[in-house]
């Protein structure tokens, strides 16, 4: 081991910009006796779960001893326990890593797809994942073992698909910060819905300054806009599902001490700038109260823009009005060029699409440009 301690020792002294051309075949190299090593390190793992030594420092199991002693993560070394165990039923593939040929990625899918073959099945497909991992990468692998499980043992197939079904979960919530948080696993068919819907929802521009993720999470949003806005979703208490914002009027009318608007769903304060921009093109509720809140007289709801209008508006701008911005009306606001509260007409010389990301630039982002330094 002490050879082995002198090669890295003279690996990390190496310079990079120092090798030219060498640098290429070297980190090849490099790779491939990482690959061994990490071969050897999996097989030495295996004897050690074999021989019991673990308990000899008090650990409960080997993954408990991989984590106090090599501090890894719970799940890194349940992994490192699991396919060393695997490895000893796939001798092809552990001869191909420890060759060098193939690296811990392809030999954790190997490992995987066989983990619940029948015994004569993992026999048979053992040597021919082997080469297949010597081609390709451990994502092309994974395609090719599960296309091999469906052709074999295609009840094995259901049941780890049923299972990837089972296991589909979706949380959103609010941060203390007033932001939401998401996170969700799905299975590969509804996975694959959402992909392609959020990337058909995305636009960009040579001159969108957004990054890939603020463009997604746009897309997300305008997908759940035009959901509510086609007005398909089921009633709540005679009344579609809408987004709901309480704002005081002095608020709209940009007043100065004003308190900030809120959304009704979580109480969540917005600015009114925020407010103005949803009140462009959206049913309005005048509520008149007293001193305390107390509502006194609830007006009759109005619609800003009126539907034959918003026709109008789509028929002559076709796509968002945005310099280089083609989204088409169905994920655009109507916006008022000349807010109805500062006396502009609901007209139609007065009105322009907006996309919601262009709409708030509009509205927050041409405040913040008009804001003193």
């Amino acid at each position: 081991m002490g050879n082995l301690g002198s090669a890295i020792d003279e690996t990390l002294a190496l310079d990079s910009d120092e090798l030219g051309a060498e640098l290429g075949p070297m980190l090849i190299e490099l790779r491939r006796d990482i690959d061994r090593l990490e071969a050897g390190w999996t097989r030495l793992l295996r004897g050690f779960d074999r021989s019991g030594h673990w308990a000899d420092d008090g650990a409960l199991s080997t993954k408990a001893w991989l984590r106090h002693r090599c501090r890894l993560a719970p799940g890194t070394a349940n992994e490192k326990v699991t396919v060393a165990r695997r490895l000893a039923d796939l001798p092809a593939t552990e001869a191909a890593f420890e060759e060098g040929d193939i690296s811990y990625a392809h030999v954790r899918v190997i490992a995987k797809a066989t983990g619940d073959a029948r015994p004569a099945s993992a026999d048979r497909i053992d040597p021919i994942l082997a080469d297949a991992a010597r081609q390709l990468d451990p994502l092309r692998l994974r395609t090719a073992a599960e296309h091999w499980r469906h052709a074999v043992e295609p009840e094995v197939f259901l049941e780890v698909a049923e299972d990837a079904f089972q296991a589909r979960r979706f949380h959103i919530s609010e941060t203390f910060e007033g932001r939401h948080a998401v996170d969700g696993e799905f299975d590969p068919e509804g996975g694959a819905t959402i992909a392609t819907a959020v990337h058909a929802a995305e636009t960009t521009s040579k001159d969108d300054p957004r990054s890939p993720a603020q463009r997604r999470a746009d897309a997300l949003v305008a997908i759940a806009r035009s959901y509510l806005d086609r007005r398909v979703a089921q009633t709540t208490g005679g009344e579609r599902p809408h987004l709901n914002v309480s704002v005081d009027l002095a608020t709209l009318e940009g007043r100065a001490g004003a308190k900030a608007a809120t959304l009704a769903w979580s109480e969540q304060p917005i600015s009114g700038e925020a407010a103005r921009r949803l009140a462009c093109d959206a049913g309005v509720s005048r509520i008149i109260t007293d001193g305390k809140s107390e509502p006194l007289d609830v007006g009759r709801r109005t619609r800003v823009v009126p539907a034959p209008l918003r026709r109008a508006v789509i028929a002559r701008d076709q796509h968002c009005m945005e310099v280089g911005c083609d989204r088409p009306p169905e994920w655009c606001d109507v916006h008022h060029i000349v807010h109805w509260l500062d006396g502009g007409p609901t007209e139609l010389s007065n009105l322009e699409l907006r996309c919601h990301p262009h709409h708030r630039d509009e509205h927050e982002g041409r405040r913040r440009d008009r804001s003193p330094p």
